[in-house]
């Protein structure tokens, strides 16, 4: 009966040992897998600081454009309205002259 005992408890205690390995190992496994997922949640945040460090470049180039544009079509106006000024001025004065001298010199007007 003795034996009987004693080989009931070599045998639950070599299941409890192999239990005990089984459960270490599955742990083992474990915190690698949470150890790879911490590597790439770290990763994905890096990628993610970078994207949104393009983000607000590009949006701050995108404002940039946004302020110069109008100011850039104003300047295109203006020059646009001034050459026209200068032009008629030009006309005005090419009227004036040739008026002039066909007062001047009593040629005939078409």
């Amino acid at each position: 009966m003795t034996n009987l005992i004693s080989l009931a408890g070599l045998f639950l205690g070599a299941l409890w040992a192999l239990l005990k390995v089984i459960a270490l190992q599955a742990e083992k496994r474990s915190n690698e897998k949470f150890a790879a997922l911490q590597d790439s949640i770290t990763k994905v945040g890096i990628d993610m600081r970078r994207e949104a460090e393009a983000a607000r470049q590009l949006e701050t180039s995108f404002l940039r454009f946004q302020a110069e544009l109008p100011r850039d079509y104003v300047r295109r106006d203006d020059f646009v309205q001034a050459i026209g000024s200068i032009s008629t001025r030009i006309d005005n004065f090419a009227l004036r002259v040739e008026r002039a001298l066909d007062n001047r010199f009593g040629g005939t007007s078409q």
